[in-house]
């Protein structure tokens, strides 16, 4: 079943790339820009490709890392320099949540060592260095 315009308007929204929409409706990503293009979606402007973004890596619920840079950075595994959350993002084990966006890329990087000092003090970030 293709997804519908409103389910692409939120997947994109939600920075997914057209891979992972691609996986949960079972077709190809080629299908996926065919509908983006179908129906007139700036898929640019809906992931809001100029902000800075902050995330959260979750593994069964905790959150194992946390991070910043451009929209798709989170799902990139091969700049992860542990070779456990390499594997775990690899393996598709890892899950994605996005908890801020910045014009400026310092108030992104500001956000973020907050929230690893925040999360190191609950016992968890564990693949983050102070």
């Amino acid at each position: 079943m293709l997804p519908t315009k409103e389910e692409i308007i939120e997947h994109l929204s939600n920075k997914m790339t057209n891979q992972d929409i691609a996986s949960i409706y079972g077709i190809t990503f080629q299908k996926v820009i065919q509908l983006i293009k179908k129906y007139k979606l700036n898929s640019s402007e809906l992931r809001k490709v100029n902000k800075y973004t902050v995330y959260l890596h979750l593994l069964n619920g905790e959150v194992v890392y946390i991070g910043s840079g451009v929209w798709y950075r989170c799902r990139r595994y091969t700049n992860r320099r542990n070779t456990e959350h390499k594997q775990l993002m690899k393996d598709g084990k890892i899950e994605y949540k996005f908890v801020g966006e910045f014009n400026r890329e310092e108030d992104a990087r500001r956000f973020e060592k907050e929230l690893i000092r925040e999360y190191k003090k609950l016992g968890q970030a564990k693949f983050n260095k102070i």
